[in-house]
Parts: structure tokens; C-alpha cells; sequence
């Protein structure tokens, strides 16, 4: 390959894969402006800043510029492309065996980013300075590709009309509750997907109930990760063999599992096990079952609630979407500039949002698209 150069081939595959992701945008320097920062994020060398990308597309001094412009100061609409990227995921040769939502921190050293703020991540083991957004991906046996974003805003951000005015803010937003903001998500892919099992390890959800209720209304199976203090109350096996309605006290759900002794000398321990369970407040919630998952390495252990009836390697088939996801967020921020957007605005992030996930599903698995993309000058403005 030459090194300034994508063989026409991959040329060919990125601009037919924008004009069908962003056919919506109405001008035509908006669509090629798309197209260039697409190749930007999938090519460019290092940190996805404007500068960079800018370098690695063009000669034009004022390319940057109107990267800026068309991120940061352009209107457009993002959620036809988020549309039009889920739909190009599902149609793909891998049937779909998820939707999974996490949680995605961004960390910020200002505090003039939209959504900035401080929070402790588990990962790092302390307080930082973050974004922190919810992401919707659509999960196969192989991959997960993010199709929709949310912005975790608090009051702090939505009752300051200073920080609203200057972020751009749209009226509409407001504080929303971690739950609230999966079920917005699930239901914009609802309105135009068929619907598959929801798999969530967003532990920011501080009570599983109201959104396992909701989730059951919409007809939506899921698979939760609960917090090792979410109340349960656990059913109790009748003498029949059948589990009958037999309730204790609500307890939380990491008194439930005693660590186990492996039978014999170095047997393997169960990696999941179960028990049913009504969940307090899941109004006419049926059992439920809990799984634990049992980890390595010295790694707390996860817990998991349910209303699929699958067996231990259905939900292990399920619970490898949730990897697949994570090891997805972490590529993100290492080769595709989910890390680098370094505009203020709301607009701007759901923008650059739209772009990188964009360039992760055309680009996760195909090097051949992540060389130098070619130096072609963009002329007009944005």
C-alpha cells in the first residue's frame, strides 16, 4: 500500500459506507465534510485531535477549521445517522444476539466540557474529573457496535443557564436518572429494530426494579448487573422439588452466594450459579433469577438478574456480549477518538459521537481502511 495512499478498493468502501450514513445531511459540503472526518478518525495517526486528522487529509491550511466547523458549528441532525447505522448492523452476515448499554467515561482536565464532572471510577480506583455517557450497542456472536449515545447530564449543567447557554443546551434536555436514559435508548431502537435481549452493566442504575418493570412492559428480555447490595427476596424451594412462593426478608443479593470449596483439590469452581427470586417493587414482577458470576484474578464478583429462563451457557453466551462491549468501549478510546473530542458544546460531543461510531463500524475490522487515507483537498466550507 502506498503510504499516502488507500487502494481504490477501500476508497470505494469508505465513500459508498458515508453517503449511506449521512445521505440526510442536506448540502453537499456537509456530506463531504462527513466523509473527510470519517477518514480522519479511521486514519490518522496518534490522537483523532482536528489538527492531526487535518494534517493527514489535506494541504489546505484551513482544513482544521472547517473540521471545527462542521463538529462543533453546523446544525445537522445526528440521529439519522445512529438510525442509519443500526440498520446497516443488522443487516449484516452475523444474526444479532443483543442490544447492550454501558457506561463510558471520558476523562476532561477543564471544566468547561459539556457534561464535566467529578466521579469515582471503579477502574481507576479514584475521583476524576469526567464525562461520563451511557452507549447502545448492537451486539453479535463476534462484535458490538455502538448506534446510540447519551450525555449523563446533572443539575449542576441544566439548572445553570449560563453553562446551558454557553454548552448549547437544547430546552428539551433535562436531568434524567441513569434507568431512564437505557429506556430512551431502547426505545429509539424499538421504534424502527426488532427487538432483542437487553444487556446492561450501567451499576449507575441505583434501583434495578423500576427498570426491569418498564423493560417488561415494552416486551424487552434483559439481563442486568445488579449492585452486591440490590434488596432481592429470595424463593425458597418447597418440598415437592417445585420452587414455590415461599418469601423471605428482602436481602441483598451478595449474601445469597457462599463462596464455595472446590469438591476435590483443584476442581474448578462453578463459574455461574442461580437462584429465583422476587425483586421488592417490581410491581406483579414474576421470579426472577439472580446469577453470580464467579471471577478471576481476585476481581469482585458480578451479579446478574434476569427474566430469561436460559441455562448457564445461554446467559455466559449473553454475558460475553457485555465483554465484547467493554473490549468495544476500549478500542473506542484507543484507535478511534472517542477520547479526543476537544469541543464545549452539546452539539459538538453528539457529533463527534455520531462520527466515531461511525468509523468504528466500518473500521473495527478491517485494517486495510486504517492506513493513511489519501490527501485529497476539501475546498469548501462546512
Amino acid at each position: 500500500m502506498d503510504a499516502q495512499h488507500l487502494p481504490p478498493a477501500g476508497e470505494a468502501t469508505v465513500s459508498r459506507f458515508a453517503e449511506q450514513v449521512f445521505a440526510h445531511l442536506p448540502r453537499i459540503d456537509q456530506r463531504r465534510w462527513a466523509h473527510a472526518y470519517l477518514r480522519g478518525l479511521l486514519a490518522a495517526p496518534g490522537r483523532k485531535s482536528l489538527s492531526n486528522m487535518a494534517t493527514s487529509l489535506t494541504t489546505s491550511r484551513t482544513a482544521a477549521l472547517s473540521l471545527q466547523q462542521f463538529i462543533n458549528g453546523s446544525p445537522w441532525d445526528w440521529r439519522p445517522a445512529r438510525r442509519a447505522l443500526a440498520r446497516l448492523t443488522t443487516t449484516g452476515a452475523r444474526p444479532v444476539r443483543a442490544w447492550t448499554a454501558t457506561l463510558a467515561v471520558i476523562p476532561k482536565r477543564g471544566d468547561q466540557a459539556v457534561g464535566v464532572h467529578r466521579r469515582f471510577v471503579p477502574e481507576f480506583g479514584r475521583t476524576i474529573k469526567c464525562q461520563a455517557a451511557a452507549g447502545m450497542f448492537i451486539a453479535t456472536d463476534r462484535h458490538a457496535v455502538p448506534v446510540d449515545w447519551s450525555l449523563l447530564l446533572d443539575a449542576d449543567w441544566t439548572e445553570d443557564q449560563g453553562r446551558r447557554a454557553r454548552a448549547r443546551i437544547p430546552d428539551s434536555v433535562t436531568p434524567r436518572p441513569a434507568d431512564r436514559t437505557v429506556l430512551d435508548m431502547v426505545d429509539r431502537l424499538a421504534a424502527h429494530l426488532p427487538v432483542a435481549p437487553l444487556v446492561a452493566d450501567l451499576t449507575v442504575v441505583e434501583d434495578l426494579p423500576p427498570l426491569m418493570s418498564a423493560l417488561a412492559r415494552r416486551g424487552v428480555p434483559y439481563l442486568l448487573e445488579a449492585r452486591p447490595h440490590q434488596a432481592v427476596r429470595p424463593v425458597l424451594q418447597a418440598t415437592t422439588g417445585r420452587f414455590g412462593r415461599i418469601q423471605q426478608d428482602a436481602v441483598p443479593v451478595e449474601t445469597l452466594f457462599p463462596r464455595q470449596r472446590p469438591r476435590t483439590p483443584g476442581s474448578p469452581q462453578p463459574t455461574l450459579r442461580c437462584v429465583p427470586v422476587l425483586t421488592p417493587g417490581a410491581q406483579g414482577a414474576s421470579v426472577h433469577r439472580l446469577w453470580v458470576q464467579d471471577t478471576r484474578g481476585g476481581r469482585p464478583r458480578r451479579y446478574w438478574l434476569t427474566n430469561l429462563t436460559e441455562d448457564a451457557p445461554g446467559v455466559l453466551a449473553l454475558l460475553g456480549t457485555a465483554t465484547t462491549t467493554r473490549d468495544a468501549v476500549d478500542r473506542l478510546g484507543a484507535d478511534f477518538g472517542l477520547l479526543d473530542f476537544s469541543g464545549r458544546s452539546y452539539l459538538g460531543w453528539h457529533h463527534h459521537m455520531t462520527m466515531v461510531s461511525a468509523a468504528y463500524a466500518l473500521g473495527h475490522d478491517r485494517p486495510d481502511l486504517t492506513g493513511t487515507p489519501a490527501r485529497e483537498v476539501f475546498r469548501t466550507s462546512a
